[in-house]
């Protein structure tokens, strides 16, 4: 996936966007654009920093959630629409703070430079840890895991359409 994402990135950080020969920015683009569930709303958000996007893209999370909820028979005193906020707003945010996601700590007095050790505040891992009320934890961290996993399914999406513009 992070190739994916890498590519999206770089094609919205470039000054041409011109598709010929030399030039490929447009196609992650265009092929992220075709994803047909919130795939492109979750990178445009994210990746793209459209903080106008948010909107629409918290009340189809919204919509998403609630149907969940009702599946898995929440109880009735937790509400998914909360609940779809925080596991979005953990989601678009999850960066380690300590480490800025590069899950290792820094050597003393050079920022720059990485060390062997693990970051302590996120297990090496990048991300932080979900913060919300204790009997709302694992519902948000379940559906911080279902964008997880609708964010790699658009970049498996992605890369599929790409594959299929290759010619070998």
């Amino acid at each position: 996936m992070s190739s994916v994402i890498q590519k999206y990135t770089r094609a919205l950080g470039a000054s041409n966007l011109r598709d010929d020969a030399q030039h490929h920015q447009t196609e992650v683009l265009a092929a992220a654009a075709l994803c047909r569930d919130l795939g492109t709303k979750l990178f445009r958000v994210k990746y793209a920093g459209d903080a106008s996007s948010y909107s629409a893209l918290l009340d189809a999370w919204r919509e998403i959630v609630k149907t969940k909820a009702a599946h898995r028979t929440w109880p009735a005193d937790v509400s998914p629409a909360k609940v779809a906020r925080l596991s979005l707003d953990h989601w678009l945010n999850d960066v380690c703070p300590a480490c800025t996601g590069r899950g290792y700590e820094a050597v003393r007095g050079q920022p720059t430079v990485l060390s062997d050790v693990a970051c302590r505040a996120c297990a090496g891992g990048g991300t932080r840890a979900v913060q919300a009320q204790h009997k709302l934890q694992h519902l948000v961290e379940d559906m911080v895991e279902a964008l997880n996993a609708m964010s790699a399914h658009a970049a498996g999406q992605t890369m599929k359409r790409l594959a299929k513009e290759v010619e070998f």
